[in-house]
């Protein structure tokens, strides 16, 4: 329908570039959920101890049945499940514990979200309900949510009223907050991390989700990795300057943006455009479809 949507979704994780090659999309397309970080192979040193409620289980399908897979996390897919024994529908990230092998920062990644996801409870964020682990995977057994995604929400209704995306952006701002109280920045916020709690078109209550990327962050430090999804970047991640939790509210902008519009911002041909872009180019309201 004439949108601009760009198929931003590859993560950047470096120190030195947030940018890749990519091809140009000029429809509302799913953004890729591929990840993509560099680094030298290490050792996978995970330390669990921390985590006091963490369950080791012989096999997963003694206390779960796995269904579908939903989709593509950070580290691992996501799939339906339902617990043996009892009506009780959840969701279950799996991680695969050999492809944390496969760069330095996916263990302090892992271990960060799990921090983060043991810390977090609000209504606008999905709840944790246990970890598990084998001897293969680490195992998140989380809420199950059936609205599916914003961003496949999005691209059946085209765009929402101002009325509707304001009820949504109060609810990400409600948990965004939450976590910046708590010295917490997500740094990957997109409208497919934003999951609806139900399929009826009226109904509109969120949770955020795939904490991946989220970290702690000192208010006096500041952080310097550059990662994130290049479409939601603030300028100072790309340009490679120290940054703050403000970084999600820059992608809470793009995200409004595309609420209300049904397009992108930054509709460069390829991630580098993209990049020049955000660095550069006056985000123009003027237009029609803002009328």
């Amino acid at each position: 329908f004439g949108s601009f949507i760009f198929e931003m979704g590859n993560i950047c994780c470096n120190k030195t570039d947030a940018s890749r090659g990519g091809k140009a999309n000029n429809r509302l397309a799913r953004n890729e959920r591929d990840r993509s970080a560099s680094g030298r192979n290490m050792t996978l040193v995970v330390n669990m101890k921390n985590f006091k409620n963490l369950k080791y289980v012989t096999d997963i399908e003694d206390l779960y049945q796995i269904g579908k897979i939903l989709g593509k996390g950070s580290f691992g897919s996501v799939n339906r499940a339902k617990r043996v024994g009892a009506d009780f529908e959840c969701a279950i990230k799996m991680i695969n514990k050999d492809s944390l092998q496969s760069n330095p920062m996916l263990p302090r990644l892992m271990m960060s979200e799990l921090t983060i996801l043991k810390k977090c409870s609000h209504p606008n964020i999905m709840s944790v309900n246990e970890i598990l682990e084998d001897d293969e995977n680490f195992y998140i057994v989380t809420e199950m949510l059936d609205g599916g995604e914003l961003f496949e929400r999005l691209i059946e209704v085209q765009s929402f009223s101002e009325q509707k995306a304001a009820y949504i952006l109060k609810q990400v701002l409600l948990a965004i907050n939450y976590m910046h109280q708590k010295n917490i920045t997500h740094r990957d916020l997109k409208p497919e991390n934003i999951l609806l709690e139900s399929k009826e078109k009226d109904k509109l209550e969120i949770k955020i989700s795939d904490f991946g990327f989220s970290c702690f962050f000192d208010p006096k430090e500041g952080l310097d990795l550059v990662l994130g999804s290049p479409l939601y970047m603030a300028p100072e991640i790309i340009s490679g300057l120290k940054y703050n939790e403000k970084v999600d509210i820059w992608s809470i902008g793009v995200i409004t943006y595309m609420l209300l519009s049904g397009r992108n911002p930054f509709p460069g041909r390829n991630k580098n455009e993209v990049k020049r872009m955000i660095l550069n180019k006056e985000v123009d309201l003027n237009k029609p479809y803002f009328q």
